[in-house]
């Protein structure tokens, strides 16, 4: 497992752990799988997931092993930042995003993200 992979690891089995709701609330299949989706993004057409994958796949880690999330274009990645480094205001336009710091937060100044309600615009 590579260092990327393994912080993503990391980062599902903490989010499995500790809000397992982020799974039934955006992930899970059923009926009322579409209206969980994000709509800030551009409208999808794509079908509900399969409702076997609930219980073939019960975790976002075991969603990730079985190609089953998908991810915006060049992600999941690391980005390593100097001084001044920062992403500018953006619509990520999937159903969860997560951050994970490698750097202790006392070793760096500034910092922080923003999240916007849907209907401000940036």
């Amino acid at each position: 497992v590579g260092r990327c992979e393994a912080v993503l690891f990391n980062a599902l089995d903490a989010l499995d752990a500790h809000a397992p709701d982020v799974y039934d609330r955006l992930f899970a299949p059923g009926d009322d799988w579409k209206a969980r989706q994000p709509t800030t993004g551009p409208p999808r057409a794509d079908a509900a997931p399969d409702v076997y994958l609930r219980d073939a796949f019960p975790s976002l880690r075991d969603l990730y092993m079985a190609g089953e999330l998908e991810w915006s274009e060049g992600e999941p990645a690391i980005n390593l930042y100097e001084a001044p480094g920062l992403f500018g205001a953006h619509k990520d336009h999937m159903a969860l995003t997560v951050l994970v710091p490698l750097t202790d937060p006392d070793a760096f100044m500034g910092g922080g993200t923003g999240f916007w309600p849907p209907a401000q615009s940036l």
